[in-house]
């Protein structure tokens, strides 16, 4: 066997083992298992990637950090957010799990990683692969010794739904500045609800030069299946993360880029957690008439609930023609995550009724 077949098979193996198995594109169910919302692209996203197709924008590779406006976009964000930031400081990456595993193996190789709980599966693997040694803590309780490594910081949490308190941000941005840990800021998972108190990380004192902030246009129903994101932050924490990313792909997809520009610049962000709370809504009524409990979601791109057996309930929606998230995986056992979808609302809500109906009745 060659080296690379064995680093190969060895990667395989390792995904089978602590990450969710991927949906077979071929199964005749709605996937509902992500954690940003599902469905069609829209079509004003559609054509704005046509019209660069059509200009020949994407007839060869873009800048490698990616196209300038969009750099532009996520700089100004990130600044009207309290976060002052150059364009230069920013590089568009091919989706959240690349931003994910290029911003892990980049800055927390051999060091000491502090994750508050519960902690994402989504950093497993990256972690393995960079050797770290991961310490796990209750970020409302004692907080540990540590002087040098690494901070992740979730928020959204992907397996909650929920923001951090502004207070236990605080917390640990005066904890990290005095432990000198630099931070992962993952700020990916979206919309967020107007009345949840999210508060970006890199914001708070002190902490710009230390973060690296992950984000994401996923939070636009369609756009996550065009794996575009984005990381940005002060050069300590990004010029490594970056050369990374820039040493495995050369550029992200450039019509992914252009669909991503006009997510930035023409859609109102607003109005599409609005069109996509209404639909959480409809889960969240259906959840409550079954009486199944579930957290008070700040996102409106997923629900978790809360359930005794999560494969029990997940086997139970796949057999009714839907895939949800099992908590067991994700690491939050005792929980599934149902994403919201942007299309087949009523087809979505007839399988989980006839899912929900079946667990009870067993």
């Amino acid at each position: 066997m060659t080296m690379a077949a064995s680093i190969l098979g060895g990667m395989a193996a390792q995904r089978a083992r602590i990450l969710p198995p991927a949906p077979d594109p071929s199964a005749d169910v709605i996937d509902l298992s992500s954690e940003f919302p599902s469905g069609s692209t829209s079509p004003a996203l559609r054509e704005s990637a046509i019209d660069a197709v059509e200009q020949h924008l994407c007839d060869h590779y873009t800048r490698r950090p990616g196209i300038a406006p969009l750099c532009r976009a996520v700089a100004a964000s990130m600044s009207a957010a309290g976060v002052p930031l150059d364009e230069t400081l920013v590089t568009i990456c091919g989706g959240v799990a690349e931003a994910r595993y290029v911003a892990v193996r980049a800055l927390a190789a051999g060091q000491r990683v502090y994750l508050p709980l519960p902690a994402p599966a989504v950093y497993q693997a990256g972690l393995e692969f960079a050797g770290a040694n991961v310490t796990t803590f209750d970020a409302g309780g004692d907080l540990p010794d540590a002087q040098g490594g690494l901070l992740i910081v979730s928020n959204p949490n992907p397996v909650t739904g929920q923001v951090v308190a502004p207070a236990t941000l605080e917390r640990l941005a005066a904890w990290a500045d005095a432990a000198d840990l630099a931070i992962i800021a993952d700020e990916s998972v979206g919309p967020v609800r107007p009345e949840a108190p999210f508060v970006r990380f890199a914001s708070l004192p002190g902490m710009a030069e230390r973060t690296l902030t992950i984000g994401s246009f996923a939070e636009v129903p369609g756009l996550g299946a065009w794996h575009v994101s984005w990381i940005a932050g002060a050069k300590r924490v990004f010029t490594p993360v970056r050369d990374l990313k820039q040493s495995i792909t050369i550029c992200t997809a450039a019509a992914s880029q252009y669909a991503a520009l006009a997510a930035a610049s023409e859609v109102d962000e607003g109005e599409i957690a609005a069109e996509v709370a209404e639909r959480q809504e409809a889960i969240l009524s259906l959840l409550d008439r079954h009486k199944v409990p579930y957290l008070a979601p700040d996102t409106v791109a997923f629900v978790v609930v809360q359930v005794a057996e999560s494969s029990r309930l997940a086997a139970a929606c796949h057999a009714a023609g839907v895939i949800i998230g099992d908590g067991a995986l994700l690491g939050n056992p005792g929980t599934v995550r149902i994403a919201v979808p942007s299309g087949s609302l009523a087809d979505a809500l007839e399988a989980l009724d006839a899912a929900l109906h079946d667990v009870k009745g067993r």
